[in-house]
């Protein structure tokens, strides 16, 4: 299996935008998040985008047809469907990812897989780059707590999940199917027998990431994880699994390095209602949305007055760590182009 990276930023092998972004010239978005719907099947109790209104919107597929041709042509690469909702319930996403990945759109999914169904993965699973499977409960019962939902809700995620190994597996299929297990209290010893499973099961990788609260979700959690005794779940790890614990946790209690959010021109986020916003953390905040989708083109809306509206709101907060919740998406990015803008002595001397 390749090196997987699940932690720090990949825009180091993005040399072209880069150079274009130091010398203030023209960056399309590299990656864009979609949301496709902003309904989900489950209420987990630790979700980021809970405080959204789950007023079952719908991304128009056809409109965003259009958007597609506009950001391969600008020069977009990736497109990860994500965001508010269940990307899944949104019945025409398997067509827009068939149709994408024809364009040669590079793809991603995260899900909670309980509609990821055999007939839908052996249709999308060979036009995505890696699916990520949101499993945060070591039991039924559990599941059922932190999930919100019915414990047959984790029966029917495991069996889509065990079918999708199957298929990656029979098909030889390049995309990585990993699982992803927000820590919530469990013993080190549940998450580690729940690491065996997915192992046996057939998943390319499992990572431990630990609760990160978003300011407007109440959910608290008081029980740190238990670092050392999780990390034995590296033992499992071969040619065709990667187990983790992802470390990088650790340091969110420390102040930013950056004084800045310089990561805006890589990134942008497709919300079902057509908005555009800057990041995922501030959905629902105008101040930090470009405009709809349904009012003007995306290329208008990425090189128009919106946008820099936005950018100098967000280059005027005085204190982010005030504003913006640790350790963002785009935090590992705003690290790495802060150390690129203001570098060290000597910086020849390597």
């Amino acid at each position: 299996m390749a090196e997987l990276q699940l932690d720090g930023t990949k825009l180091t092998f993005h040399v072209k935008e880069l150079l274009a972004w130091k010398q203030g010239g023209f960056v399309p978005p590299i990656l864009v998040e979609v949301s496709p719907t902003n309904l989900c099947n489950h209420r987990c109790d630790f979700c980021a985008y809970e405080y959204l209104d789950r007023n079952g919107t719908y991304l128009d597929m056809e409109r965003f047809r259009v958007i597609l041709d506009e950001l391969a042509a600008m020069g977009t690469k990736s497109l990860f469907y994500s965001g508010e909702g269940e990307p899944l319930i949104h019945k025409g996403l398997p067509d827009i990812i068939v149709h994408a990945g024809g364009m040669g759109f590079e793809q991603a999914l995260n899900t909670n897989g309980a509609r990821l169904l055999p007939a839908v993965a052996d249709r999308i699973l060979p036009w995505l780059s890696w699916v990520r499977w949101s499993i945060n409960g070591v039991s039924r019962e559990d599941y059922a707590l932190h999930h919100r939902v019915s414990p047959r809700q984790f029966d029917l995620v495991m069996n889509n999940l065990t079918h999708a190994a199957q298929v990656k597996r029979a098909l030889g299929l390049p995309v990585a199917i990993g699982v992803q297990f927000v820590y919530l209290g469990q013993s080190a010893a549940t998450v580690i027998a729940l690491a065996e499973r997915m192992k046996a099961i057939g998943v390319s990788y499992f990572a431990v990431k630990q609760f990160n609260r978003h300011p407007n979700n109440p959910f608290e959690l008081e029980t740190p994880p238990p670092i050392a005794e999780l990390l034995t779940i590296l033992q499992l790890n071969d040619a065709n699994f990667h187990a983790t614990v992802r470390l990088g946790a650790l340091e969110w209690q420390a102040p930013r390095e950056y004084q800045r959010c310089q990561a805006l021109p890589f990134f942008a986020e497709i919300v079902a209602n057509g908005d555009v916003y800057a990041c995922g953390p501030h959905l629902g905040n105008p101040a930090f949305c470009y405009g709809n989708i349904h009012d003007t083109s995306f290329a208008t809306l990425w090189s128009g007055a919106g946008r820099r509206q936005v950018e100098a709101h967000v280059c005027s907060i005085p204190d982010l760590d005030a504003v913006c919740m640790p350790n963002c998406r785009l935090h590992e990015i705003n690290r790495f182009l802060w150390k690129l803008s203001h570098p060290p002595e000597h910086p020849d001397l390597v």
